[in-house]
């Protein structure tokens, strides 16, 4: 089964009006969280905050790309004036470096370059 880091822009969603495919994902125990993922709900308003907070840390992680990694990558897949920050091209380099992994994200500029490398999920529903 192929797991999906789920980016922020779902949970969200999710967080809003429901998301059956990303509660069957959950189900299946195939959601990678990310630091950053975390903390940008964090510095949200997440229903049940704690709980919710304390849900996500208990996500297996993806695989975390260093600094030297980092900007290796951008080069290598000329990543660059792209219209993605550092957190967006964090959560796609964390999806390669996870085995198998593929990136959720209803962000187009993030979907569209995850897409490119060939690491974009895509839902049967939503």
């Amino acid at each position: 089964m192929t797991p999906v880091l789920v980016d922020t822009s779902v949970w969200v969603d999710h967080f809003r009006r429901g998301n059956e495919a990303l509660v069957q994902l959950l189900v299946q125990d195939r959601v990678l969280i990310h630091p950053c993922i975390l903390g940008e709900i964090a510095c949200g308003t997440p229903p049940r905050r704690a709980q919710t907070l304390a849900d996500l840390a208990s996500l297996q992680a993806a695989q975390q790309a260093s600094l030297p990694e980092m900007l290796d990558f951008i080069e290598r897949e000329q990543l660059f004036g792209r219209g993605c920050g550092w957190v967006d091209l964090q959560l796609l380099a964390a999806t390669c470096l996870s085995q198998g992994a593929v990136l959720w994200s209803l962000d187009q500029r993030l979907d569209a370059l995850a897409e490119r490398l060939g690491r974009a999920y895509r839902s049967p529903v939503h």
